[in-house]
C-alpha cells in the first residue's frame, strides 16, 4: 500500500504522541503527583485537591483521567506538531527533542502550571512542584524523537498492516485537530479560556505546519527560512508569556 510521506508522518505523529503521552504525560504525572505528596508531609495528606481527590491516594479513576488527558489527548497534539515541524526542527540535529519540549513548555506550560490550581498552594514547596511538572515537557520532547523515527520507519514498509496504521493515525489525527479547531472557533464567540486559547494555538501551529509542508517548496528553507522561522518564534512566545507569569504567580 502506498502512502503519501506526507501523510505517514503525520501518522507516525499520532501514534507515537499516543505512546509516550501516555508514559510521560500520563504515568509521569502521576509520579510527580505522589512525589510532591510524599514531600509534602504529613500535614497534607488527606487534604482535597482541585480535581476532588485527596492527597496521598491514588484512585484508578483519577489515574484514567491523566492517562487520558495528560496522556492521550496532551501526547496526540504533542506528536502532530512535532511531526508538522520537522523541518523547522532538523537543524538542531541531536538536540531538536530538547529543543521541541521546551518550546512545549513555553508554549503549553501554562496549562499545567495554573494559578487557579490550589494543588500548587497546598503542596510545599512550589518551587519544587513547578521544576517537576515543567520538566515533563522536555523529557516529552527527547522521548518522542526515537519514538517516532521508529514509528516513521515501521509505517515505511509496503505492507497492508503498515500502510493501514498509517492511515489510521492520519485520519485520527484529522478528526482530531478538526474537532479541536471548530470546538476553540466557537469558544472564541463567547468566552474563551486560556486552555481555549492555547489548544486552539497550538492546533493552528499543526495545521499551518502542514500546510506549508504540502506546498512543492517547503517554507523551512530558501527565501521563506527567516520569515517562517519568525512566525514560529512569535507563536511560542504568546504562549511562553502566559506560562512565565503563571510560574511567577505560583512561586510568588
Amino acid at each position: 500500500m502506498r502512502i503519501p510521506d506526507l501523510v505517514r508522518e503525520v501518522g507516525a505523529g499520532t501514534l507515537s504522541g499516543v505512546v509516550v503521552g501516555i508514559i510521560v504525560g500520563g504515568l509521569g504525572s502521576r509520579l510527580v503527583m505522589r512525589i510532591a505528596a510524599i514531600v509534602g508531609g504529613s500535614a497534607v495528606q488527606g487534604i482535597t485537591t482541585s480535581n476532588g481527590n485527596r492527597v496521598g491516594e491514588i484512585t484508578v479513576a483519577g489515574t484514567i483521567f491523566l492517562i487520558f488527558f495528560g496522556g492521550v489527548f496532551a501526547g496526540m497534539i504533542g506528536g502532530l506538531l512535532y511531526a508538522s515541524l520537522r523541518p523547522w526542527l532538523a537543524p538542531f540535529g541531536r538536540w531538536r527533542g530538547l529543543i521541541f519540549g521546551l518550546g512545549l513548555l513555553g508554549l503549553a506550560g501554562s496549562l499545567i502550571l495554573d494559578t487557579a490550581n490550589s494543588d500548587f498552594i497546598i503542596l510545599r514547596p512550589p518551587v519544587l512542584n513547578v521544576a517537576m511538572f515543567a520538566a515533563l515537557f522536555p523529557i516529552f520532547g527527547i522521548a518522542l524523537v526515537p519514538v517516532f523515527d521508529r514509528t516513521l520507519r515501521a509505517l515505511a514498509g509496503t505492507s497492508l498492516i503498515a500502510g493501514s496504521l498509517a492511515l489510521f493515525g492520519a485520519l485520527v489525527a484529522a478528526l482530531f485537530v478538526g474537532l479541536g479547531v471548530v470546538s476553540g472557533l466557537s469558544a472564541l464567540t463567547s468566552a474563551p479560556t486560556s486552555v481555549d486559547l492555547i489548544n486552539l494555538l497550538a492546533l493552528g501551529m499543526i495545521v499551518a505546519g502542514l500546510a506549508l509542508r504540502a506546498l512543492p517548496s517547503t517554507a523551512a528553507s530558501g527565501p521563506w527560512r527567516i520569515p517562517s522561522y519568525g512566525l514560529l518564534t512569535a507563536a511560542l512566545l504568546v504562549g511562553a508569556v502566559t506560562t512565565f507569569s503563571s510560574v511567577v504567580r505560583i512561586l510568588s
